[in-house]
């Protein structure tokens, strides 16, 4: 198998909606990082890393004589498995971006303690608005998932994502950004990313103009594609007030209130 040489991975996520492939974009201007499409393992590896460890450690401890931390080591070498082509031929730096990455920073620090964890959050109402509008399906039924049909559901995942985040904000390997930052002023944040990341100040001039060398047709899982594919602007900050109705505008107040208030967007 594979490994992956040098630093540790970085791992980027956040909601749904929330700006990742934008970070994608970003990153991947720099020289020394590359950023592939969602793979969609990485959370799921975590996941089950998670599971087991709470369910069959006394038995992994006791009959195979294996402790937490060899389990951790195990299962980052199997994320690193997969990354690892990618960094053969690139030569450079692996992130790896899944919106759903952030549901388990926690779990990946244990599996990878020296990782840069990065998270983007966008106002949930924007990020609900925008879920509402997608028509992505369950892979296993072909039915429409139920953030993209049901405002409560999409609220229960943005509150789900940014309270995961939350919990990582003693960790001084993670670092939070804001989506509304970044389009606003997308210099001083992608300078703080890349000073974050250890690369130069030099790269963000290229991270300004990311749109011309981003490729849209890459990344059959992000639907953002085309949007990225544009210089970074406003236009999307505040989409919830003609998007969401009046009923579902309430749902996302009842379910995600409390969080918006503590992130200061209401």
């Amino acid at each position: 198998m594979q490994e992956i040489i040098g630093q540790a991975p970085i791992f980027i996520g956040g909601a749904p909606r929330s700006g990742t492939t934008l970070l994608r974009a970003i990153v991947n201007t720099s020289k020394g990082i590359v950023c592939g499409p969602e793979s969609r393992i990485v959370p799921a590896l975590a996941a089950l890393s998670s599971q087991v460890e709470q369910m069959h450690m006394p038995v992994l401890e006791r009959q195979y004589g294996l402790d937490a931390d060899m389990l951790h080591q195990r299962f980052a070498a199997t994320i690193n498995g997969f990354l690892a082509p990618l960094q053969a031929e690139s030569g450079c730096r692996i992130a790896e971006k899944t919106p759903a990455n952030i549901l388990h920073f926690a779990q990946l620090r244990r599996l990878f303690p020296d990782s840069p964890l990065v998270g983007i959050v966008r106002d949930g109402r924007d990020v609900v608005a925008s879920l509402l509008s997608m028509d992505w399906t369950d892979s296993r039924t072909g039915q429409p998932l139920p953030i993209t049909r049901d405002a409560a559901a999409a609220a229960r995942l943005w509150v789900a994502s940014v309270e995961a985040g939350a919990a990582m904000r003693d960790d001084g390997n993670y670092l939070e950004l804001r989506y509304e930052s970044l389009a606003r002023h997308p210099r001083d944040i992608i300078a703080g990313l890349f000073a974050f990341l250890g690369e130069d100040s030099q790269a963000v001039e290229a991270a300004l103009d990311h749109a011309r060398t981003f490729d849209p047709a890459s990344g059959i899982n992000e639907t953002s594609n085309e949007r990225v594919s544009q210089p970074i602007d406003t236009r999307a900050i505040g989409r919830w007030r003609e998007a969401l109705s009046d009923s579902q505008h309430a749902t996302v107040m009842q379910i995600a209130g409390p969080a918006l208030s503590r992130l200061g967007y209401v």
